[in-house]
């Protein structure tokens, strides 16, 4: 599935997505980026007077929202 964001950002539910703000260790005790699914939900808020979606992703930590700023596919 496909969500748009507020921004009009484009994000699929099939792939897998990453985030610069959720972050797990490594088998060297090194941070790496989680690798995340992104569960479809979305909200909308308004920040500096302008809208943006929150998306909600699955990551090793369990569920959680991200700024739509902060995640990339």
């Amino acid at each position: 599935m496909i969500i748009t964001t507020a921004k009009n950002a484009k994000f699929d539910t099939t792939k897998p997505a990453r985030s610069s703000t959720l972050m797990v260790l490594d088998s060297n005790g090194k941070q790496v980026m989680d690798v995340l699914r992104i569960t479809g939900k979305i909200s909308t808020v308004t920040e500096f007077m302008e809208d943006l979606s929150m998306i909600e992703v699955e990551g090793s930590f369990g569920i959680t929202e991200v700024s739509e700023d902060f995640v990339w596919q």
